[in-house]
């Protein structure tokens, strides 16, 4: 495996306690909101395109823009990219 943990992409935790393995789908989503064309390419490296794409799909923290847009470069079916809606009560100010 190549380091290539950059302090950008990861300005709120300390780089010497995060764990390649350990945090896979945290460094993968935040590769896929954050980083550039050499992080994903390092992350395909290390993780390959499978574990790329179950991050995308179990993700709850990508943001609708990044989503969609991986959704689309990996071909996944618009009804699988949907993010699940929290089952949490929404407040009366939340209404749709």
């Amino acid at each position: 495996m190549r380091i290539l943990l950059k302090k950008s992409l990861f300005w709120d935790v300390d780089l010497k306690i995060i764990s390649i393995e350990k945090h896979k789908k945290f460094i993968i989503e935040r590769i896929l909101e954050f980083g550039d064309l050499d992080d994903y390419e390092w992350a395909v490296f290390n993780y390959g395109k499978k574990d790329i794409k179950q991050a995308i799909l179990n993700s709850r923290k990508l943001d609708k823009k990044s989503r969609n847009f991986w959704c689309f470069i990996f071909n996944v079916n618009k009804k699988q990219c949907i993010q699940k809606q929290s089952t949490k009560k929404q407040s009366m100010f939340l209404r749709r």
